[in-house]
């Protein structure tokens, strides 16, 4: 019968400590940094929002300096410049099978590594939850309320003995006490794992300069700043604005037909069947090349561009049949100009 109480009181109060812990360890411990760098933009976007604030941002950012230009559904590269990670997987996205959708180029990006740096910075910080506490915290929850069953079902059969009587309201008490910890201790449901520090930080962005700027005109950031904040609903650019607004509806509505139907890949699956050929306009055989080493690997077709600048700078072709030179044109489809 002791061995008994001992499991009871066992099942009861190492799940819940362990519960305690995992939950003192979400508190956070640093202050997010303030300023007005680029990396900065992506982690405020990334804390706001996820990974999909993030790439938002990004592209954003580089329509804002016309980088790209986003028109009916499609983005479209000016100049194959980029100042961050994002940006080079943004731009490798685009020279790769995706095409130039923004709705495909929004859903690859968001996977790719580039967001992992940013979001371990943002770890690192103390403003996300490691990626342990993420994974165990749930399943630790799970185990303190089956051990709370546990106990408590050990602690009301030791009742019945007039000896363990006094030991088993005991382990009634801690049962109750176990059951507070649960509701107070209880994992979070939120998309964005933020930790205490995370959720005060998050919410004194709205006010904190100069992120609560409305105001693209006069944000340092520009509109980007006003989305990493607010997200595309702030963007007064109505145009840019609805090309997010439509991309994100046929991303929704494709995902919910999957998963009516039963998919089981139904959050991967929408567009990835399409593909389109890269489209590069007002940039140079080399330049195009160099902005697809950084992440892509030539066009739909795997034709790739070879040309050497004035300054003697060149770039090698993959295998494909069809190269361009000075003044040609791709027989995939894209373009290149010197």
């Amino acid at each position: 019968m002791i061995f008994f109480l001992i499991a009871a009181l066992l099942c009861i109060l190492v799940p819940s400590a362990w519960l305690v812990r995992l939950r003192l360890q979400a508190r956070g411990r640093l202050a997010f940094p303030q300023g007005d760098t680029p990396s900065d933009l992506l982690r405020v976007a990334y804390l706001r929002g996820g990974a999909g604030r993030a790439v938002d941002a990004a592209i954003t950012a580089m329509h804002a300096d016309g980088r790209i230009t986003v028109q009916q559904g499609k983005v479209t590269v000016v100049e194959p410049a980029a100042r961050t990670a994002v940006e080079r997987a943004l731009l490798g996205h685009c020279a790769s099978w995706t095409g130039n959708s923004l709705r495909a180029l929004r859903r690859e990006a968001r996977q790719d590594p580039a967001l992992a740096t940013v979001d371990g910075s943002l770890v690192k910080q103390g403003l996300l939850l490691t990626p342990g506490i993420r994974r165990l915290w749930p399943r630790v929850a799970d185990v303190q309320v089956a051990g709370l069953v546990a106990g408590t079902v050990i602690a009301v059969v030791l009742l019945f003995h007039p000896v363990l009587r006094p030991a088993a309201l005991a382990t009634l008490a801690s049962a109750a006490a176990g059951i507070v910890v649960r509701v107070v201790c209880r994992p979070r449901k939120a998309k964005i794992p933020r930790t205490d520090q995370g959720e005060k930080v998050a919410r004194e962005l709205e006010t904190l300069a100069p992120w609560n700027g409305r105001d693209p005109a006069t944000h340092p950031l520009g509109a980007a700043g006003v989305l990493a904040v607010r997200g595309p609903a702030a963007l007064t650019d109505t145009t840019l604005r609805k090309e997010f607004e439509k991309a994100s509806a046929t991303r929704s509505t494709r995902t919910a037909t999957h998963r009516r139907s039963g998919s089981p890949h139904s959050s991967y699956s929408s567009g990835s069947s399409t593909s389109s050929a890269v489209a590069v306009v007002g940039a140079s055989c080399d330049v195009s090349c160099a902005a697809a080493d950084t992440g892509g690997s030539g066009d739909a077709n795997g034709s790739s561009c070879s040309s050497s600048s004035s300054s003697s700078s060149s770039c090698s072709s993959c295998s494909s049949s069809s190269s361009c030179s000075s003044g040609s044109s791709c027989s995939s489809g894209s373009s290149c100009s010197s």
